[in-house]
């Protein structure tokens, strides 16, 4: 960790209203980075509050990772008796409940959140405030009309699922992932408007569970991927399972009463439709022209991403809220070095963690380290080494047979610099990628390391003999 040069500002603001409570630092939400920051400021001060609107209980436990991953879990287990690779007999396959499935969901998304705000409990009482926060100025925010001075602000209020405007007048029609899990039973058709991540997960666990999935993207970057060979293959691996229209979606009434979406010469009627075309950061009356910098088109300030810190003012911005990377495990590690950086009287620059993307459809989507785009545009001198799963051992014997790895490594020593792949039990070899690229190991050092027989491994060491072997 080295130390930056930048410090704060000394403007340390007192008492300016007679009884206006004041604390070393204010963390505005408590979600995922918030909750990350305030556990961290906690360790080195009691003057500090976590301020929420609520509901309370995290993003992840509530909308997020959690109830998605259930559903995918439980979609998984029907998709696994239907497998044509053990010739179950057709009467053997159960018939689905699609209410009694959300209400599983459901049930374990509660107990989820009940474990986030059990944890709540011990510090609660005296430190959150309930309500919305506005900055008046870089060290006073007003929270419904009570004015609250911080020597330091942390800004973690994280993000919402993006849904354009002419669409609202659908009503309930259109689900987000917000509103997805709360319905008593599955639609009979339904259009996934998106493929990024969610948008992928959900698509194919919904078409598992017997919903009719017409899925509509551009298809520039399905389920987060760069990789233009990668990508022809999962967009044909998917158009097997599901109507894919590569094309930008639009929605109209129909006659029936149901919805008819257009994608470019396309048209289908579904009962309903998930949006799944990203998220926005929430900003909405947070007062952030109140703190003297410029803002992009978007409302938000620049962020230093080794620090977190807004220009030289006493604020940082940490987890979803800030863009830089949308994912639980980096919110934690944004939130920690937030809420290390709120009590320091310069900011230290901080290693960021190595870059690890997994989306959960099957075969699971996952990249570590560079993406090949990110590689392309720094003009890095790079080789790429390839391996498909279609006649990999372990996978044929899963029957789960599909797949191909495509990993970076630089022409002039072969160090890893990334992988981008579409493999069964990707979410754990892409973890071995991650933590190899975080050791600045070569192909070399890699291959190296103990490969047992038969794992879906295997299919990674030929990834990257690939590499060694140019």
């Amino acid at each position: 960790m080295q130390t930056s040069t930048r410090s704060f500002t000394d403007n340390r603001v007192f008492t300016r209203w007679i009884g206006m409570r004041k604390v070393d630092v204010a963390i505005i939400g408590a979600g995922t980075a918030g909750l990350s920051a305030r556990s961290t400021v906690a360790k080195q001060t009691d003057s500090y509050v976590v301020i929420d609107p609520g509901p309370l209980g995290t993003l992840c436990a509530r909308v997020g990772c959690m109830p998605s991953k259930a559903l995918i879990q439980v979609a998984r287990q029907f998709e696994s008796v239907r497998n044509p690779a053990f010739d179950l007999p057709a009467g053997r396959i159960p018939t689905i409940d699609g209410g009694a499935v959300l209400r599983h969901v459901r049930q374990l998304r509660d107990q989820f959140v009940d474990g986030v705000l059990e944890d709540m409990k011990q510090w609660q009482g005296q430190h959150l405030v309930s309500g919305k926060a506005r900055f008046i100025d870089p060290q006073t925010l007003d929270i419904e009309g009570e004015r609250l001075c911080a020597d330091r602000v942390i800004v973690a209020t994280g993000s919402r699922p993006v849904m354009p405007k002419p669409w609202l007048a659908f009503g309930d029609r259109l689900v987000s992932s917000d509103t997805l899990f709360e319905l008593d039973r599955l639609p009979a058709s339904m259009a996934v408007i998106g493929l990024g991540p969610l948008g992928l997960e959900l698509a194919q666990a919904m078409q598992w569970l017997g919903v009719d999935i017409v899925a509509i993207d551009p298809g520039q970057h399905i389920g987060g991927l760069s990789d233009p060979e990668l990508l022809d293959y999962v967009a044909h691996h998917f158009s097997h399972e599901m109507d894919i229209f590569k094309a930008t979606a639009s929605i109209d009434a129909a006659a029936d009463g149901s919805l008819q979406v257009s994608a470019g010469n396309q048209k289908v009627n579904v009962e309903s439709a998930l949006v799944a075309v990203g998220r926005t950061p929430v900003i909405d009356g947070l007062g952030l022209k109140n703190l003297g910098v410029e803002l992009d088109k978007h409302g938000l300030p620049a962020v230093d991403p080794a620090t977190l810190q807004i220009g030289d003012l006493p604020v940082f911005m940490a987890g979803d809220v800030n863009g830089i990377r949308t994912s639980l495990h980096e919110a934690n590690s944004e939130g920690n070095i937030a809420g290390h950086n709120a009590l320091q009287k310069s900011a230290s620059h901080h290693n960021r963690l190595t870059r690890l993307s997994i989306t959960f459809c099957s075969p699971n989507i996952a990249l570590a380290g560079s993406s090949y785009r990110e590689l392309k545009e720094r003009e890095v001198n790079f080789l790429t080494g390839s391996a498909s799963f279609e006649h990999q051992g372990r996978a044929r014997l899963m029957g789960e047979n599909s797949g191909l790895i495509r990993v970076y490594a630089a022409k002039k020593d072969k160090q890893l610099l990334g992988a981008e792949l579409f493999a069964p039990g990707g979410e754990h070899l892409a973890h071995l990628v991650a933590w190899a690229i975080a050791q600045r190991m070569t192909a070399y050092e890699v291959l190296s390391m103990p490969f047992y027989h038969p794992v879906l491994e295997e299919g990674l060491r030929t990834a990257i003999s690939d590499v060694a072997h140019q």
